[in-house]
């Protein structure tokens, strides 16, 4: 039976927007509850194995021993890591082996950003995005409980990744020609080099904005989008959003509780595989709600939209599946994967 990857990022949550807006703080005390219940999930199915990240916060060891005298079946170890950093490099490293070790689904705790990471690396293994962080458009907010059933469901082989997977779409970022990097939901355009925090929150400093989701039940850059009149991005599409000084103003929710007015000049949405140029050089360009690397004027620097993210479970879809086919199995235990 393959393992289940569990990733659980320790910062997620805690940048500077929580000190200029209202978010909610899911801290590492919670952020453990909730691996702890999708183990017992998983452990009611039968699943043998699973591996947690480990991190300077040390999630992984108070997760086993919350768990360890409570579980039957289920193995639980930390990934073996030669050190940590406390950075994004850690949670790449962990999905690159968790892949390499051919887990069945790698559970991702955190928000936009962490999902990006995990999306870089993931490969073919099906993603379960788990939301822990500020702005989250990508991952799902669910209990962790059901995250746990739907892992031990593929881990089990009661559903496969085929049936209850699909691809998300992602916005590719080339440099003169190359793939520099990827964005799941938004890529910003911002001209503010020089700020020390990452988390992009200043509406007068965003120049241009590319969207692969745009809804007003969204909070975050994708909001900018979901309230521009007739605006409805097909899967795989894209949004290009140009701001600047116009008589076309949006009041939208760039965090939790922060309210901002934006100026829009011009907007247009571009179908998949389509390269649009980015005009507003030299600047800073933010992936999923954080800046990343600065981009010169003399830079041929083109955004296009892919159908080529990660796998993302559907958990309703798995779960019902599940149901279904455990409902159908006679004279079998609870700890049966029905398979």
């Amino acid at each position: 039976m393959k393992p289940v990857g569990i990733v659980a990022n320790p910062a997620s949550g805690k940048d500077i927007r929580r000190l200029i807006a209202s978010g909610t703080v899911v801290g590492n005390r919670e952020k453990c509850s909730i691996v702890v219940r999708a183990l017992f999930a998983m452990d009611s199915l039968g699943v043998e194995r699973a591996v947690i990240m480990p991190d300077p916060s040390h999630i992984a060891e108070r997760v086993i021993k919350q768990a360890q005298n409570r579980l039957e079946t289920l193995d639980v170890e930390i990934l073996p890591l030669p050190y940590l950093v406390g950075t994004a490099r850690d949670t790449e490293r962990s999905v690159c082996r968790m892949r390499e070790m051919g887990c069945s689904s790698i559970i991702v705790m955190g928000g936009d950003g962490t999902s990006r990471i995990a999306a870089k690396h993931s490969g073919d293994v099906p993603l379960i995005p788990v939301s822990t962080g500020t702005n989250n458009v990508f991952p799902q907010m669910i209990e962790g409980t059901l995250v746990g059933l739907a892992a031990g469901a593929l881990a089990t082989q009661v559903v496969t990744a085929t049936e209850v997977c699909e691809r998300a779409p992602r916005l590719e970022l080339y440099r003169d020609g190359q793939l520099a990097d990827i964005a799941l939901v938004d890529l910003a355009v911002v001209s503010s080099a020089d700020s020390a925090a990452r988390a992009v929150w200043e509406e007068d400093t965003i120049r241009e904005l590319f969207l692969t989701h745009a809804s007003p039940t969204n909070i975050g850059l994708s909001a900018i989008g979901g309230h521009l009149p007739d605006v409805d991005l097909e899967k795989g599409d894209c949004l290009h959003v140009v701001l600047g000084e116009s008589d076309q103003k949006l009041t939208v929710p760039l965090a939790p509780g922060l309210m901002k007015t934006l100026s829009v000049r011009r907007y247009r949405t571009y179908e998949t595989g389509h390269e649009i140029r980015v005009e507003s050089l030299p600047a800073m360009v933010a992936l999923d709600g954080e800046r990343e690397f600065a981009v010169r004027k003399d830079e041929d620097i083109t955004v296009k939209a892919s159908t080529h993210g990660p796998r993302v479970v559907q958990i309703e879809k798995a779960l019902k599946l599940a149901t279904r086919r455990a409902f159908s199995c006679t004279g079998q235990g609870s700890k049966s994967a029905c398979a």
